[in-house]
Order: C-alpha cells, then sequence, then structure tokens
C-alpha cells in the first residue's frame, strides 16, 4: 500500500491580493485604499499566520466567487433600519469596488459568469457588465446554470415549466428550448472535456449546450414526503440553488452545484455524485448502482442491498466504493433522514459485489465528524448519527475539502486545517462566518466583515510504488 505524508509547507505570511478598506460615502469609482494585515491563526508550533484585510465599512452576508477572474460577488445585508441590501462587484486585482445594486435577496438571485453577473429580479433576468451596465436584458427567465466555456446560460419560464430555455450569454439570445424536468432539481453538473455536460436532474443527462441535443436515462432521485427536517444547514435558498457554501457541510465529500432547487414537498438529492472515468459515467439512485457509456447505454446495473439516499461513490483503481449516508434535501435545503447508512464494493469494470453483506456498515443516518477533547494535539475522525451529533460538544462538521488529504473543518465559528487523519495544520483564531478555496488562495469573512485572503500550498510527499 502507498503510503502519504502531507504537509502544509506554504502559508504566506503576506498574501497577494485583498479586498481594500472602503467607506460607501464615496463614489466607488474614485476609491482606493492602502491595505494592512491581520493575524489570522497559528500554525501546530505556535507561527503566527497573517493576511492582509479588507474591511468594508458594512454588513456582508457572504461572497461568492467569479468563476475564472480575480473578482468576487458581495452580498451586502444590513440588521438595522433601513435594512439595506445591495449586491456588489469587487475586483481584487484593481483593489475596487466596480458597482453595488439594491436588491431584495428575499426574492432577488444571482450567477457569477466570466461574462458578468445574471441577476434575476421580479420578472426579468439581466445580464450586469464589469460597470454595472445592463448588457441584455429578458423576461420569463428563471436562470439555474452557466456555462462558461460554452458561453450559454441555461433556465426555465417559470419554476414548474420543464421547458429547459438556453441563452447566450454575451447576447442573451434564445439559443434552443429542449425538455429536461427538474422536479427533483438539479443535484449536479459536471463538464467533461468534449464539451458537453453532464447533468444530474429528475433523468441524468448528457447534454450539448450549444444546440441542445441530449442523452438521457431515467433515475429515481426523490420521494415526497411530509416529514419535519432533522436539521437545517447555514444556507440561503433561491430557485438559483444554494446561495450559502456549508450546504455539503453535513455530507462527507457530498458538495452539490448552485442549481435549481427540488418542488415544494419532496425530499431530493436521494442520489450519488457522478463518478467518470474512461468514457464510463458511475450513478446511483434510490435503487440501482450503474455503469453508462457516454450515450447513456447501460453497461452493468446492479440492485442495491437496501435503500440508498445521498450516497457518495468513488473509485479507486479496479474498485468502486458505494456509502449511503442516509440524508436527503428538501426544497428549504433542510436535510431529512431518508434511510439508513451503509456501505459497499464493486468491481467497476462489471459491478461484480467484492463486498460481504454481513460486512455492511449500518447506522442510522450517519455523518462524518471530527472530535477533539480539550488539550488533545489533535482530532478523531468519527461517524455519529444525527442524535449523537446534537450532544457532542467537541464535534466539528467539515466546511470544506482543501485537498485530497486535507480538509476544513468548523464547530460554530471556530475553523481549522486538518488533514483526513484529524492532525492540525493550522488553527483560525479569528471568529469565521464563511471559509472559500479559489485555486491556491484561501478567502474568509470573519465575524467583523473582513474579508482576508491567504495563499495556501498544499505539498504531497509520495514514498513506495506510486
Amino acid at each position: 500500500m502507498t503510503a502519504k505524508d502531507f504537509s502544509l509547507t506554504n502559508i504566506k505570511n503576506t498574501v497577494g491580493r485583498v479586498l481594500l478598506a472602503v467607506s460607501f460615502l464615496f463614489p466607488c469609482t474614485s476609491l482606493s485604499a492602502a491595505t494592512d494585515s491581520l493575524s489570522v491563526g497559528t500554525l501546530p508550533d505556535g507561527t503566527e499566520v497573517m493576511a492582509e484585510k479588507h474591511f468594508f465599512g458594512k454588513r456582508i452576508e457572504r461572497f461568492d466567487p467569479v468563476p475564472g477572474l480575480p473578482q468576487l460577488c458581495l452580498r451586502f445585508v444590513e440588521k438595522v433600519p433601513p435594512l439595506r441590501q445591495e449586491l456588489g462587484l469587487y475586483d481584487v486585482s484593481r483593489h475596487r469596488m466596480m458597482w453595488r445594486t439594491e436588491v431584495d435577496f428575499a426574492k432577488d438571485y444571482y450567477l457569477p459568469t466570466r461574462q458578468g453577473i445574471i441577476l434575476r429580479s421580479e420578472k426579468t433576468a439581466c445580464l450586469l457588465d464589469e460597470k454595472g451596465s445592463v448588457r441584455w436584458e429578458v423576461k420569463k427567465f428563471q436562470p439555474v446554470y452557466a456555462d462558461d466555456r460554452s458561453g450559454v446560460v441555461f433556465g426555465y419560464p417559470s419554476s414548474t415549466s420543464n421547458d429547459l430555455k438556453a441563452l447566450s450569454l454575451s447576447e442573451g439570445k434564445s439559443l434552443w428550448t429542449a425538455v429536461l424536468p427538474h422536479k427533483n432539481g438539479w443535484g449536479e453538473v459536471m463538464p467533461l472535456e468534449d464539451g458537453r455536460l453532464l447533468i444530474s436532474a429528475d433523468w441524468i443527462c448528457l447534454l450539448n449546450p450549444l444546440d441542445g441535443t441530449m442523452s438521457t436515462h431515467d433515475v429515481d432521485n426523490a420521494a415526497q414526503s411530509l416529514k419535519a427536517p432533522l436539521t437545517s444547514p447555514s444556507a440561503g435558498v433561491v430557485f438559483g440553488g444554494i446561495a450559502g457554501g456549508l450546504l455539503g457541510a453535513l455530507i462527507f465529500g457530498y458538495m452539490p452545484s448552485i442549481v435549481a432547487v427540488p418542488a415544494v414537498g419532496y425530499i431530493s438529492h436521494l442520489n450519488s455524485n457522478f463518478c467518470y472515468e474512461d468514457g464510463r459515467i458511475y450513478y446511483a439512485d434510490r435503487r440501482y448502482l450503474r455503469c453508462l457509456s457516454d450515450k447513456m447505454r447501460v453497461i452493468w446495473e446492479k440492485e442495491l442491498p437496501k435503500k440508498a439516499s445521498m450516497s457518495n461513490i468513488r473509485i479507486k483503481e479496479d474498485t468502486l466504493f458505494f456509502e449511503n449516508t442516509g440524508w436527503g434535501k428538501d426544497a428549504k435545503g433542510s436535510f431529512h433522514g431518508n434511510s439508513r447508512a451503509y456501505s459497499m464494493r464493486y468491481n467497476r469494470w462489471d459491478g461484480t459485489e467484492l463486498s460481504e453483506k454481513e460486512a455492511l456498515a449500518e447506522g442510522d443516518n450517519l455523518v462524518y465528524c471530527y472530535l477533539r477533547k480539550p488539550g488533545e494535539p489533535r482530532f478523531t475522525p468519527r461517524r455519529l448519527n444525527a442524535e449523537e451529533m446534537k450532544k457532542q460538544e467537541v464535534a466539528y462538521q467539515i466546511a470544506r475539502p482543501l485537498s485530497q488529504e486535507h480538509v476544513i473543518i468548523f464547530r460554530d465559528k471556530d475553523y481549522w486545517i486538518v488533514d483526513r487523519a484529524g492532525n492540525v495544520l493550522m488553527h483560525f483564531t479569528k471568529p469565521i462566518l464563511q471559509v472559500e478555496v479559489i485555486g491556491n488562495e484561501l478567502v474568509g469573512l470573519t465575524d467583523n466583515n473582513v474579508i482576508f485572503q491567504l495563499g495556501v500550498n498544499i505539498q504531497e510527499e509520495r514514498f513506495g510504488n506510486p
């Protein structure tokens, strides 16, 4: 077996790009300010980690990175009268707020793209460019996903329509219309190297974004439910998806895409993530684990030993590892227990079962977490059910994967970077509200409305055979 040793070899004490201190009393076109540093954490040897800070003078609810650009969408939400809400675009490289506009986040939502920010407000959707000017505007269009590679944005005329419409991202012109039901919402979108998109909705679908041609396979990803949620993630839900970034925190490795949410009264995401290897698509719904060709033809199909929900699959060499977490999600983003947790192993080429049924790891909606008692130098990875999780005073959830073998964990506003075994790489000493990993940069938001950017470099050292 390959032995691995992972270390956080470089956390820069001064970090390249920051968000400047600004005053909203002046036009943003004339804003510029000196940056300042902030102590954000410590390494295990006690070394202080410094980052450049960026204070905006208004309450920031959250931020969203713009794909492929040094820009952030900032959500400003005041908690005191006049309770003003604004969406802003900040350019990190130029240290400037590009624009701000008043919005109502209870009704409005947005999709960041390389060509601008798509803002859905009232009954129209528009694209705002870097200057905040409206490049195009359309009616009866609720965007759910933007594909920057092809320059296409997808949406529906309404939340109940199954007519998937494609618009040119640069001009807003209608390109094509196809049928793709979304009662279950959209769970994941995986871009393939050939330009097609692999989409998990009521069907799994291989879609050519340029002309709307698709290959589909029917799946069972949702169920009606009147049960109350067991727990709620701290994420805001809009038609366009989960605005918050912590939806996958309770489920180890499960990170849903920012896409359409399911219909009211349904529990969705009762399926697995996609695995795409050697032109084969691996995917599980509530009843079956399937291996499909890239034309959506069944190569092999195995009925699961028990009902599954929100499962994870991964492939290592010739083995497919299947793990059922037991969770589902409703239209408000709340988690529901839907099945019992278990795990299996299969030969990925022909579906032969490799695990013994009596070896199933039974549990009740198990959650990956990390435990740490006062005074202990490291965390202990554990699996707990929902009730055990509530009783634990030392349980930390997973906020973000940082690399294959490193994760960012949190409890309330206390954030740490650890490896999968629980060894500490860094402790954030400031109360943190949000952390995002953008390339080799870690961007965070403190509870004092300060955004900081920290360069990280995870080095992997291998010993023995690769």
